[in-house]
């Protein structure tokens, strides 16, 4: 709401008589004016804080303040009910005007129980922490009305631990919670992941009546669902004798978070068959799932739902779209939203740029890139310049990716961790390694990811040794290589035809914490085998046996393959032989890959009977 020139109620009397010593004539205008005023707050509370309540209400009170006894009318009772048409409106220039006009009317206005409640209440719904803590702590009589708005403040303002804290303070003093208390402390737990406080607030609710509450038993599904107990989410929501449209979504919420896509279709379904009409949250949130699902039809659904709901393509609603139909690849449906759209943030910008590079739409990321910049007016951001620089990695547009490069210098967007791999790439991909690892030097705190890019680019060079160095400083540095760093610096040197130099490499990994991966072992057999170094693929594979515990069936269909291109068939039966042992003859990756290599082995009888005992094995 803009400020308003609103005229400050007079100060006629600096002791004004309290209004059980009124005449009695004047119990009526007093009456009267309250009627006035509650509802005027409800034509502010209708017009979401617009329209001219707000005015009038105050215009209102100043017309009885100039009467012959305004004491015998304008008492703080007035004064609370003009604070709730702010709390309506939502204006907190206003309300401290009135808080600053019971000030200066004296400590029977400022210090009056029911006048400070209202202030408590107007700071915390206009989400002023300060000024509603202060207007609390100064009550002496605390009542539920208050302790449920600054617990609910603090909830909000993600003040966790204080709400929680706020809680028991308010059980130690005997005010008894209510369903207006329940809910924002639960959120509280939820926040702070405590579950098991959270069912002792559950406990609670029941022992204080309120856990029936459609409000209680809907934060309680909320709450469960973040914890990640589900199915005790489930359980409240099935035991809820009625159920609101936000019960709906803090259970289809409950079952997106917790992976459970499958049954978070099926009750937006049940959702649509009981007739609730979907909310923005609910359209939302079933996008999000027929993402992960990868179900067209679905999300082509919700969007026909939110359109028959009549619902408005604001930011967050198609925002969520252009998110599923870029997953799903529909650039033009996407392009359909997007220009739908009538406002537009730097996500949906940053979206329907992402949806172009992944589609291999590369000019149409740069004209959107320019878009955004003119028709928005909006500055690019680390996600936005990072697409920018893969654009130009795909494009081989190093004149671009400069100006990038010089945009991220001049916008401190260079230490972004996504824009620094992004400039590293894009160097490493043309050649200008020196460029790359200028870029790789800047970086004041170097994550995993930054490492292993640097040791991709030279490896991707076939500057072995330079990958090989960076590795080794990374370990000086007290930062350990993960797998993927290892195979960077290890496929360097395959590529160089370096083999003994990749076998070391290998062996130092060994003697790490660092286990090999299935690349790992996929990237030396099979640059051995194709060598002709059938003695070293022999022994890596007897090593693989000693290291891996239980390795997998892929590692196992790995080596099998190297095995059939090197034609080991002595081997090949060891290898056969250690797979009936480990019980992986079940997988259907190693009884292909078995199969492939007795076939190339021309072993008739092997093959049909694997195909006998795999015929066996799946009775």
């Amino acid at each position: 709401m803009a400020p308003l020139p609103l005229p400050v109620p007079a100060i006629t009397s600096p002791h004004p008589s309290k209004p059980h010593e009124a005449p009695t004539p004047t119990s009526r205008p007093a009456a009267s004016l309250h009627a006035a005023l509650a509802s005027l707050s409800q034509n502010c509370h209708a017009h979401g804080g617009g329209g001219d309540g707000l005015r009038d209400a105050f215009a209102l009170v100043a017309r009885a303040e100039r009467q012959s006894s305004p004491a015998a009318v304008v008492g703080p009772e007035v004064y609370a009910s003009l604070l709730q048409c702010c709390v309506a409106s939502g204006s907190l220039r206003a309300g401290r005007q009135v808080h600053a006009a019971a000030v200066k009317r004296g400590p029977y206005y400022c210090r009056n129980v029911y006048i400070g409640t209202k202030l408590a209440v107007f700071y915390a719904r206009c989400g002023a922490v300060a000024d509603a803590e202060r207007a609390f702590g100064a009550l002496p009589h605390k009542n539920a009305f208050a302790w449920a708005a600054i617990i609910g403040l603090w909830s909000r303002a993600g003040l966790h631990a204080r709400a929680l804290s706020g809680f028991v303070d308010m059980l130690e003093a005997g005010v008894p919670a209510d369903n207006f208390v329940v809910p924002p402390v639960l959120k509280a737990c939820a926040g702070l992941g405590l579950a098991r406080p959270g069912r002792a607030v559950h406990g609670y609710a029941w022992k204080a009546g309120v856990a029936e509450c459609v409000y209680v038993m809907s934060s309680l599904v909320d709450f469960y669902g973040k914890c990640g107990e589900v199915e005790d989410a489930k359980g409240v929501f099935d035991a809820m004798p009625e159920r609101t449209v936000v019960s709906w979504n803090s259970m289809l919420m409950a079952y997106i978070h917790n992976g459970r896509i499958d049954e978070a279709v099926d009750l937006f379904y049940e959702m649509r068959a009981e007739g609730v009409l979907p909310t923005r949250v609910s359209v939302v949130g079933f996008l999000s799932a027929s993402v992960d699902l990868e179900a067209v039809d679905g999300g082509r659904q919700g969007h026909a739902m939110a359109i028959s709901s009549g619902l408005e393509m604001d930011v967050i609603l198609g925002t969520s779209m252009i998110n599923f139909y870029c997953k799903v690849g529909l650039l033009e449906a996407a392009e359909a939203v997007f220009e739908q759209m009538a406002e537009r943030d730097i996500v949906t910008w940053n979206l329907m740029i992402a949806g172009y590079l992944e589609d291999e739409q590369i000019d149409k990321a740069f004209a959107t890139c320019q878009r955004m910049l003119l028709e928005a007016n909006l500055k690019f951001d680390c996600v936005t310049l990072a697409s920018v620089i893969m654009a130009c990695v795909k494009a081989c547009s190093m004149l671009v990716g400069t100006a990038a490069h010089g945009y991220a210098v001049r916008n401190n967007l260079e230490s972004d961790k996504t824009v620094a791999c992004g400039l590293i790439e894009l160097y490493a991909t043309s050649g200008r390694i020196e460029h790359a690892r200028r870029v790789f030097d800047a970086i004041c705190r170097k994550d995993l990811v930054v490492w292993k890019v640097m040791i991709s680019a030279y490896a991707d060079c076939g500057m072995s040794s330079e990958a090989l160095k960076l590795l080794n400083q990374m370990q000086i540095e007290g930062i350990s290589p993960t797998a993927a760093c290892w195979d960077s610096a290890i496929s360097a040197f395959l590529r160089n035809v370096q083999f003994d130099q990749a076998l070391d490499i290998f062996n130092q990994m060994l003697l790490t914490k660092t286990r090999p991966n299935l690349r790992t072992w996929s990237l030396l057999i099979s640059a051995l085998s194709q060598n002709g170094m059938h003695q070293e693929v022999t022994n890596l594979c007897c090593k693989m046996q000693e290291v891996e515990p239980a390795p997998s069936p892929t590692i196992h269909s790995a080596a099998l393959l190297a095995v059939q291109t090197a034609v080991l068939v002595h081997y090949g039966k060891a290898l056969h032989a250690s797979i009936v042992k480990k019980g992986l003859l079940l997988s259907k990756s190693v009884i292909q890959s078995l199969l492939n290599m007795y076939s190339s082995f021309d072993d008739r009888g092997t093959v049909d009977s694997l195909l006998r005992s795999y015929a066996e094995y799946s009775k």
